[in-house]
């Protein structure tokens, strides 16, 4: 599965994904494509253009453990889930640095929050 995410992730394509009687609809949008580019209409540019569509388009939440070798080793078989992606990392924060965040964020220009800044924070 991951070499598949892997997959769309880089190049926005699986391959042997796509059926004979799917490439008609794939080559319609990309004809379109072609035609409002400028580009010559060839089989290879339509789906270059409908793959172009789908990276574009492409929405992935994916959610693994950072712990152990098994994530580390993960991410080196399948280097787009680094280059291609946003890493959140959720754990635990200690007390001081969520207090020191929500003083440093509160910026509003021309509002005096003095007095309600530590009951807010």
């Amino acid at each position: 599965m991951l070499e598949d995410i892997n997959n769309v992730l880089n190049s926005g394509d699986i391959p042997n994904l796509y059926k004979t009687e799917d490439l008609e609809p794939i080559n319609k949008v990309g004809r379109q494509i072609c035609q409002e580019k400028g580009l010559q209409v060839t089989i290879m540019n339509m789906f270059q253009a409908y793959l172009s569509q789908v990276k574009r388009n492409i929405h992935m939440v994916i959610a693994m453990s950072p712990m152990g070798e098994i994530f580390r080793s993960r991410l080196r078989m399948f280097p787009s889930l680094v280059n291609n992606c946003t890493i959140d990392w959720f754990a635990a924060w200690p007390e001081e640095a969520l207090l020191g965040v929500g003083k440093g964020q509160i910026l509003l220009k021309g509002v005096e929050l003095d007095e309600l800044l530590d009951p807010c924070v």
